[in-house]
């Protein structure tokens, strides 16, 4: 996740509301948070190309791209924590939320405290989550994953299991396979056998969506980065049999 200043998290806050963008924005800027405002996707992806962000706060009906896609990219590639804050209070767009990858879904108005009340505590879990991640053990040397293909799960550094299913078990084997390097989406999709081997599969995004959050569950991150342009890469020590 972005490197910020303790207890100060960096967020990113995509709202068309002009009046609404500014007002929470600065409410948020009140309560120690750093905070970039920003109208529209385009201007959403220059900013955070530019810099890293703990957070980001999205809406839903933006004139230029669909909150929950962004959602779902965002969870999928980057680690960071994810708010979708919109108008759409349907049950059905709250479980839709979720599934894109929203760590938190609140309906507008919101209550500006309890917003930042979430905030704090979401960065709070992410930041000891990413030092988790970061920890060695007393060899000075990082712990690696581990991948058992014939039990088909996956070990975290802290010897914690992690049970796979088929299609995330043929996708990790692709990545351990691959020694660090780098494997191109059309490659993870053909492993885990999607109908869809185009650059923007959302099957294997699934996949890797539910990877992270299995990672999460047993309180760490899953290493697997995306690299523009080129595909993803386990970023950590991995070893398989």
């Amino acid at each position: 996740m972005a490197a910020s200043e303790p207890g100060r998290p960096k967020v990113v806050f995509l709202e068309d509301d002009h009046q609404l963008r500014l007002g929470l924005a600065d409410f948020l800027r009140l309560n120690a948070f750093a905070v970039t405002d920003v109208a529209t996707w385009a201007d959403f992806k220059h900013v955070f190309a530019k810099e890293p962000y703990d957070i980001a706060i999205l809406d839903v009906n933006l004139p230029d791209a669909n909150g929950f896609e962004i959602a779902r990219d965002l969870s999928a590639h980057h680690q960071l924590g994810v708010i979708v804050l919109t108008a759409r209070a349907e049950r059905a767009d709250r479980i839709r939320g979720y599934e894109d990858g929203a760590d938190l879904y609140f309906t507008k108005p919101v209550d500006g405290e309890e917003l930042v009340a979430a905030i704090r505590n979401l960065h709070r879990r992410l930041s000891k989550l990413g030092s988790i991640d970061r920890s060695e053990p007393a060899s000075g040397q990082p712990a690696p994953w581990r991948f058992d293909s014939v039990g088909q799960c996956l070990f975290a550094p802290d010897g914690t299991k992690i049970g796979l299913s088929g299609r995330e078990a043929r996708l990790i084997r692709s990545l351990v396979e691959a020694k660090g390097e780098v494997v191109s989406r059309y490659d993870l999709a053909a492993a885990v056998g999607s109908e869809d081997l185009g650059a923007e599969s959302r099957s294997l995004d699934a996949i890797l969506r539910r990877l992270r959050q299995k990672a999460r569950q047993i309180g760490t991150e899953m290493p697997v980065h995306a690299v523009h342009g080129l595909g993803f890469r386990f970023s950590g020590q991995l070893a398989g049999n």
